[in-house]
């Protein structure tokens, strides 16, 4: 008669829940590196340790936090953060400035342009500061990471450009937002129902931004001009020419002319035919 054996023990089973527990998370190294560099470069005054660095960027596991530590000791080492107390870091470049102009791209990939006509410096969009195209500039430049392009971060818009957008309107219940096709502004520009000028949705108009508040996703503006029906033969050549900074209107005195212009031609015709017979 066989004997009952107890249920062997499933060793491997149990091996794997303690190997899961706290894991959380794994992220390869690389990605690991470029997480924090942002988080430097998204608060370049403030100072981190491993465990706020660890907690911002999603990782749990204690391996993982170790290799935080081995991280930040080469980040440091790079020059590209500095240890200002035991085991406290902070973005390197404090203090390393440069003036030029600004140049905004729709797709993100912003840069500055030194006047002294150095290398460009790519900035983030969260490191702009909501400069426009065209912008003159104070950079803080960030200390360059082997193999990667040098980056900035606006502190500082010395003179502002002219900052009207053409576009449509898009008019909701209380607001709305002029839908640009600029390849300089990705973000649509958030129009007060009172500062709309009469326009209406689906009406080409020309905006300015007054407005870019630091937390603020879109910038707010005002209708200065509208310019007719999106889709119409006039309002869309009155939408390029103003686009590229050309007059789209003229004094009265100008207009009746032209009308005249017709009228002088097909009298000059008569005239040409009357000698001809």
């Amino acid at each position: 008669m066989a004997k009952n054996r107890p249920a062997k023990k499933d060793n491997n089973k149990e091996k794997k829940g303690k190997k899961e527990k706290g894991v959380g998370k794994r992220m390869k190294k690389e990605a690991m590196i470029q997480a924090i560099i942002s988080v430097f470069q998204s608060s370049p005054k403030e100072p981190f340790n491993y465990k706020q660095i660890s907690k911002i960027i999603g990782v749990e596991n204690q391996v993982q936090k170790l290799q935080v530590v081995d991280i930040l000791y080469d980040l440091s080492a790079e020059d590209i953060i500095t240890e200002i107390d035991r085991g406290r870091y902070r973005l390197n470049g404090l203090g390393t400035m440069a003036v030029g102009t600004f140049a905004r791209r729709s797709n993100g990939k912003n840069s500055f342009i030194p006047e002294d006509g150095g290398t460009p410096v790519f900035i983030a969009e969260r490191n702009s500061g909501h400069a426009m195209d065209g912008d003159k500039v104070k950079v803080q430049l960030f200390a360059k990471r082997k193999g990667a392009e040098p980056e900035g971060e606006v502190v500082e818009i010395l003179e502002s450009k002219e900052r009207t957008f053409v576009g449509k309107l898009q008019v909701a219940k209380g607001f709305a937002f002029l839908i640009t096709e600029n390849k300089t502004l990705a973000n649509d520009i958030f129009i007060p129902k009172d500062k709309l000028k009469g326009g209406k949705n689906g009406d080409k108009a020309i905006v300015r931004i007054v407005e870019w508040p630091d937390e603020a996703k879109n910038p707010l503006g005002e209708v200065i001009d509208i310019l007719g029906i999106a889709g119409q033969n006039t309002a869309e050549m009155h939408a390029i020419l103003a686009e590229f900074g050309l007059p789209y209107k003229y004094p009265s005195s100008v207009e009746k002319a032209a009308d005249k212009i017709p009228e002088a031609i097909a009298a000059v015709a008569g005239i040409l035919e009357d000698q001809i017979k």
